[in-house]
């Protein structure tokens, strides 16, 4: 905890609580945060006793989604996301790492082992009280976080709204299947990764030539989805949609998006497949693999039928299937502050998947900021404003200060960071690192400028 204090300076004598609702990703973080800047937090989760559907247990941090914080790269936007969150001491990014599956392009989890080992350590930390149940008006405590998530419940979201005075938005979001292959054929499978095929990687590859990819878009094409007929198009973000609805759209889509061969080439053939379907590690006793990118609403039954046809997964057993959820989120940008706190709501902070972040790397980040600055706000100090000249400050300014009609979830890229100075005249390549040389100089000038 001596690497924490820094970020508030707590009166010796000062009693500061924090209340925070929810103990997903967001909440799990702004909940550890604001303990060891020296605060007393409530942490409510109403999980198990009311569950959301698509949670199986209650373990707080479960992750019901991809079990994937991004790509390790820091040449890349969440690597070097990331990269600022284990500096500022995340507890999900230092968990993660602790809990990360090997030999792998991205940084993937075993999301069982990471839920109980967060839930471990946010019990037995002496500033936390855990109480489990369903919160359905805000608490009048002065500081609350509330990262409920994209399935917050009915009540909770009512009493949110007639705080905010904000209309909510939903969005329909995908995710994929887990299967466990009891026969695993090496000369079906090619292993590697589309994007780093010299990696040493665990994952492995369907390979796809033309007639095979044309055959499993007709499958799909021709299966039943569990989206409704009438949906409202503006509620299918292109980040989320299900493979089933890319393919009715486009089927060139899936082969530039999450079925896109990249730089494998077929052994057998030496030409590069059509498409691929990349089975990533699940858990860390290898026999589970999630399909990724291929989040789908296909009732479970034709997920087996059309993905039981494709070369080497014949004999798939889906564990999990995929699912389609209808989430909820605020339009941040026109009620969030860059301290993360609802202006003109005293000492509410909002956090995660409910504000509009694409991802679980993304909901720990601005855990973090609303954890750190509910405490700020109780200990009547000014709020710690992120540079926006770091990842981390380039997703905040994104959450608060995008176009509010056109705002909707959408993944940190290095289009947010601001131009770097003097860099007409170079190669793309050459003008990221000279984003991330800029990036790593105020994200360390931040944390020095805290004091001690």
């Amino acid at each position: 905890m001596d690497n924490y204090p820094h970020f508030v300076k707590m009166d010796n004598h000062s009693q500061t609580t924090v209340v925070v609702i929810g103990g997903g990703i967001a909440g799990s973080e702004a909940a550890w945060q604001a303990a060891c800047c020296g605060a007393d937090v409530i942490l409510y989760e109403m999980r198990p006793a009311v569950t959301t559907g698509a949670h199986t247990t209650g373990l707080l941090a479960e992750i019901v989604g991809d079990n994937s914080f991004g790509v390790w790269l820091s040449n890349k936007a969440q690597g070097l996301l990331k990269r600022e969150l284990r500096q500022l001491h995340s507890l999900v990014l230092e968990t993660a790492d602790k809990c990360a599956l090997p030999e792998s392009y991205e940084l993937l989890v075993d999301r069982q082992q990471m839920a109980a080992t967060l839930t471990n350590a946010l019990t037995e930390h002496p500033r936390i009280e855990i109480r489990r149940q369903q919160i359905t008006e805000l608490p009048s405590s002065e500081a609350v976080v509330v990262a409920s998530g994209p399935l917050t419940s009915q009540p909770l979201a009512r009493a949110l709204y007639r705080a905010i005075g904000q209309p909510y938005r939903f969005f329909y979001q995908s995710s994929a299947p887990v299967v466990r292959l009891h026969n695993i054929d090496d000369r079906a499978l090619v292993v590697g990764s589309p994007y780093d095929p010299q990696r040493d990687s665990g994952e492995r590859n369907c390979l796809l030539d033309e007639a095979g990819f044309a055959a499993f878009c007709v499958a799909l094409v021709e299966a039943e989805t569990t989206i409704p007929d009438e949906v409202n198009p503006e509620e299918l973000l292109e980040h989320y949609l299900p493979v089933e609805i890319i393919a009715r759209r486009d089927q060139r889509l899936l082969q530039r998006g999450p079925m896109n061969p990249g730089r494998l080439i077929d052994p057998d053939s030496g030409q590069r497949p059509t498409a691929v379907v990349r089975l990533v590690p699940e858990n860390a006793q290898g026999d589970l693999w999630r399909l990724a990118g291929m989040g789908t609403g296909l009732h479970p039954d034709d997920q087996q039928r059309v993905l039981g046809q494709l070369p080497g997964l014949e004999g798939l057993e889906i564990v999990r299937a995929g699912r389609v959820v209808r989430s909820v989120y605020v339009p941040a940008p026109a009620i969030l502050s860059r301290s993360g706190r609802v202006r003109d709501c005293g000492g509410l902070f909002l956090a995660g998947q409910l504000i509009g972040t694409a991802n679980y790397l993304e909901a720990a980040a601005t855990g973090w900021l609303a954890g750190v600055n509910a405490t700020r706000w109780a200990c009547r100090q000014e709020p710690a404003l992120i540079p926006p000249d770091t990842m981390l400050g380039s997703l905040i300014r994104r959450l608060t200060q995008s176009e509010v009609s056109s705002y909707c979830p959408e993944p940190v890229n290095f289009g947010m960071l601001p131009t770097a100075r003097g860099d007409a005249g170079l190669s793309k390549e050459e003008r990221r690192q000279l984003q991330i040389q800029k990036s790593e100089a105020a994200l360390a000038e931040f944390i020095a400028g805290q004091g001690s």
